[in-house]
């Protein structure tokens, strides 16, 4: 269906893309909220994250200058390292073991483990740790290694490492707390949170700590760094992207309403218009429309002579006046539903006697107009007389009574130099009266 676009329509298409703009200007606030938000959070994140590793690993140093000052109180004999260790991790749960190492092998461990013991490595000579052992010993510094796996047990673990020197010159050994990564990633404040933790090493490995993300099309990762001593910790969080998805099906949704809308309005516009012109068409046709025999009534007569005497040309036409012989005494005789009939049957007779350029119109009641444009006075009479001799040879029958019905007709022919139209329908009203007074049943021309 071709549609045209009303004004109103219009109208209404601008304002929805109005509503479309402030949709899109409310999803990009939301979008700058969502983003500001996401960033506080993460910053906040990072400073939390942050807290606690720093709070471990402070705590570890600690424990590890106690032990320390307790081991060279004893010129770091060992004697009283396992007293010692005890208290330290009964104070500090975070560290899950504690180790000596004198010139860097491993003496002493606790809690002591027979199956999986450290004792008698030497981290001078294990390729793994020689980078990190090297750091230490050049640095002087405590160490932060890992997150590596350990030799013994195989378990994800960082390593605080602590060299100690003979009066700050001459290497002895190392004081060694290892935390496994349990301990550590259970506080930190990421519970519901999907990410991944990534360590880098003195020894060249940059391990994973810890990682439970799955990666998807609406995953948005933040990456946080965290300072460690002699590196850092990165975290990857992943976080639910603003789903831009919902702008697009609202906008999606709303084009695809305004289309809708509009082509509904439009059609149910065109069919009300459509409708208004057959209503008026049949009002029209109403107008100028007999009611009883349908033939065009005395209006549209009236209408059609107007017409003619505005035309340019100078042609004869010629009018007729029809009128039912003893109308009356048909009513009276077998009633007026037996008299519409007959005025319907002279129609039809009246409709199958003319040519189709002529027009047959009721005037009123009984009487007819007969109009033959471009017809000269012998063509018109010879129509009239078919009209004449088809309703006289024709027996009515109605509830068992017959009777015949005649027709008193008065022509003229005319054109447009002397034509007017009361002088016109007075000539043929004047020959009707004329064929009625002679005998009736006749055709009289003036």
């Amino acid at each position: 269906m071709k549609l045209k676009i009303t004004h109103s329509s219009l109208a209404i298409i601008v304002a929805l893309l109005l509503l479309s703009a402030v949709i899109e200007l409310c999803f990009s606030f939301e979008k700058k909220q969502f983003d500001s938000l996401n960033s506080k959070k993460n910053i906040d994140l990072q400073q939390k994250i942050t807290n606690v590793v720093n709070e471990q690993i402070n705590d570890m140093i600690v424990s590890l200058k106690i032990l320390n000052f307790s081991l060279k109180s004893d010129n770091y004999s060992g004697k009283s390292f396992n007293l010692i260790a005890k208290k330290i991790i009964e104070e500090n749960p975070s560290i899950s073991e504690l180790q000596f190492a004198p010139m860097g092998v491993i003496t002493k461990t606790y809690p002591k483990c027979q199956q999986y013991s450290a004792i008698g490595h030497d981290l001078n000579h294990i390729k793994k740790r020689q980078k990190g052992v090297l750091l230490s010993m050049t640095n002087k510094k405590l160490t932060l290694i890992g997150p590596v796996r350990l030799i013994q047990n195989n378990r994800l673990a960082f390593i605080l490492r602590l060299p100690i020197f003979d009066n700050n010159v001459n290497f002895k050994g190392f004081i060694i707390a290892i935390s496994y990564i349990e301990n550590i990633k259970n506080k930190l404040p990421l519970e519901n949170c999907f990410y991944k933790i990534e360590g880098f090493n003195p020894d060249g490995e940059v391990l994973t700590i810890f990682n439970n993300m799955k990666i998807n099309n609406s995953t948005v990762l933040n990456y946080l760094k965290v300072q460690v001593p002699n590196g850092e910790w990165s975290f990857t969080i992943q976080n639910e992207n603003f789903n831009e998805n919902n702008s697009y099906i609202i906008r999606y949704i709303l084009y695809l309403s305004i289309v809708i809308y509009i082509y509904n309005r439009e059609g149910k516009i065109k069919n009300n218009h459509n409708l208004i012109i057959d209503i008026n068409e049949t009002l029209y046709k109403a107008s100028f429309t007999d009611e009883l025999t349908m033939l065009p009534n005395r209006r549209y007569i009236n209408h059609k002579l107007e017409v003619i005497s505005k035309s340019i040309t100078n042609q004869t036409h010629s009018i007729a006046m029809l009128d039912l012989d003893h109308f009356k005494m048909i009513n009276d005789t077998y009633g007026h539903d037996i008299g519409d009939k007959v005025l319907i049957f002279f129609s039809n007779i009246c409709l199958e006697s003319i040519r189709s350029t002529d027009i047959i119109s009721r005037w009123g009641g009984e009487e007819f107009i007969l109009l033959m444009e471009n017809t000269k006075t012998i063509h018109a009479e010879e129509i009239c007389s078919r009209i004449l001799h088809a309703l006289s040879e024709h027996i009515f029958t109605f509830n068992n009574q017959t009777f015949s019905v005649t027709v008193s007709i008065g022509l003229s022919s005319f054109t447009l130099s002397d034509y007017q139209i009361d002088t016109v329908i007075k000539n043929i009203d004047n020959a009707l009266y004329i064929s009625k007074r002679t005998g009736r049943n006749k055709i009289t021309v003036l």
